[in-house]
């Protein structure tokens, strides 16, 4: 028993030895590789036209917008045919029903008007500040009521201060300054004061006129106004002073015309209305029929020219042009690398291609402003816009070849 462990111990680094060897050849054996693509491009003049048309629908019962909508298809459909005869064929596609809600006129913009015076404007401005004193507080509130329904405009200030009792002896009611043409007066009352306080409340009286006397006057007699409110609402207790006073010319531009706005008017109820759409394209060979189908169409009722794409009626020489080329390109980076990095090229393991047609495509914006164009620049008889000459680009036709070479 004892002899048959030993042997199989002795064995064992012999096996390890001999799985090491076989993994080792297992891993070598898998082939080296490169992969490289090659991209190979052809174009070829179109022969193939597909012209795509909305028609659509506008109404406020579903019947009428479903019935419009397929006698308008149909009159287009029927204007193409006559137009392609057996040289093409036509199709309609995407048909869209939808229902909506239809708002009047909630945000409408006011129209601005204009104030126009009968009477010179005004070019000058009094103001004056009347001053209303109480021994409490209680009546300011009252006071300021019958001040601002009297005339006064606003509260200037308000607070508690000794109440004024006279005016002072030998002193100017106003003071002022002139300099070349006059055009603003102030002054100031001075009080004399005395040591019993009071609540009192600032109120501005403002009035305007077209030359100094008539804004004074004017000025004056709403003072007057607003003292004999306040006196009388006061009923003999607390005192009325006119205290500071201006009479200023006024800007020129602070009397331009006012502009008033005229209210909007009602919105109008909301309402539901159906729109539909479908598209009719139309395929033929004749590209010289471009213009003349794009008119006929426009005549019928189609609401607008989608696009139109030039292609090829068959792509299979084109494509294998350019896949050939594809192919040629990636053969030659292949040996190209394999020289460079001293290998040989052994054999191909993995190969794939991908090919696309790029048609060439011109939206129905840029073909009726190129129509425009034409007409403006004479090139055409105005308004035979259908009779524009088409030069369509060639088609390109693109190829892509993935190989996986093995390299030894």
């Amino acid at each position: 028993m004892r002899r048959i462990l030993f042997a199989a111990l002795l064995a064992m680094p012999a096996l390890a030895s001999l799985n090491s060897a076989t993994l080792a050849q297992g891993i070598n054996s898998s082939p080296r590789t490169i992969d490289v693509t090659g991209h190979g491009d052809f174009s070829a003049k179109p022969d193939m036209m597909t012209l795509s048309f909305a028609v659509t629908s506008h109404s406020e019962s579903a019947d009428d917008c479903t019935r419009n909508e397929a006698e308008v298809s149909a009159r287009v459909v029927d204007a193409l045919k006559a137009k392609i005869g057996d040289s093409g064929k036509i199709t309609t596609s995407d048909f869209s029903f939808n229902p909506s809600v239809e708002y009047g006129n909630p945000m409408a913009t006011p129209t601005p008007t204009f104030r126009t015076a009968e009477q010179p404007p005004a070019t000058w401005q009094f103001k004056a500040d009347v001053n209303v004193y109480t021994e409490t507080i209680e009546p300011l509130g009252d006071l300021i009521d019958e001040a601002l329904a009297a005339g006064a405009t606003t509260v200037s200030q308000a607070g508690r201060s000794q109440m004024p009792d006279e005016p002072e002896e030998n002193s100017p009611v106003t003071s002022g300054a002139a300099s070349g043409v006059t055009s603003s007066v102030s002054g100031e009352v001075r009080w004399r004061q005395r040591s019993q306080m009071a609540y009192f409340v600032g109120l501005s009286v403002a009035s305007e006129g077209i030359s100094p006397s008539d804004c004074v006057r004017k000025g004056t007699a709403l003072i007057a106004r607003v003292e004999a409110a306040l006196k009388k609402q006061m009923g003999g207790q607390g005192k009325v002073i006119v205290s500071d006073f201006s009479v200023e010319q006024l800007n020129p531009q602070q009397r331009a015309a006012i502009q008033q706005y005229q209210p909007p008017p009602p919105p109008q109820p909301e309402r539901k209305v159906y729109d539909a759409q479908v598209n009719v394209s139309a395929e033929t060979t004749k590209l010289e029929l471009l213009g003349p189908m794009v008119e006929a169409a426009t005549k019928a009722g189609a609401s607008r020219l989608n696009q139109v794409s030039f292609s090829l009626k068959d792509d299979s020489a084109a494509r294998k042009e350019a896949i050939e080329k594809a192919s040629a390109d990636a053969k030659s980076k292949a040996e190209t690398l394999a020289s460079s990095m001293g290998v040989k090229l052994k054999g191909i393991l993995r190969i794939s291609t991908n090919a696309q047609v790029r048609p060439y495509v011109v939206y129905g914006n840029q073909y009726m402003a190129a129509a425009s164009t034409s007409l403006h620049r004479g090139e055409v008889a105005a308004p035979e816009a259908a009779q524009i000459p088409v030069v369509p680009r060639d088609v390109g036709f693109g190829a892509d070849v993935n190989v996986t070479y093995q390299i030894e």
